[in-house]
């Protein structure tokens, strides 16, 4: 019989997916700020940090929720909140 892919399967990789994202991103502006001379620009990459922060919080909420609320898929919920509790600036 065929493997069945379930809707939280589904967003749970996509959540991981995401907070992967947000962790190449951060380090990115990390680098750029270290280097940034530009006050102006310097304030944008800051506020875009800023706010991959901010949804890396509410996503490692989501995940501690889904945990609390007994979704079945107990490792990926896991692993979620193992990749969004990291921190972003290393």
């Amino acid at each position: 019989m065929k493997d069945l892919v379930t809707t939280s399967d589904t967003v749970i990789g996509s959540l991981c997916r995401e907070v992967d994202g947000i962790r190449h991103r951060c380090r990115s502006l990390l680098e750029a700020m270290a280097k940034c001379n530009d006050e102006s620009l310097s304030c944008r990459l800051k506020r875009e940090f800023q706010q991959l922060s901010n949804r890396r919080i509410v996503l490692l909420e989501t995940a501690k929720d889904m945990q609390s609320k007994g979704i079945e898929d107990k490792l990926s919920i896991a692993f979620l909140i193992e990749i969004s509790s990291r921190p972003l600036a290393l």
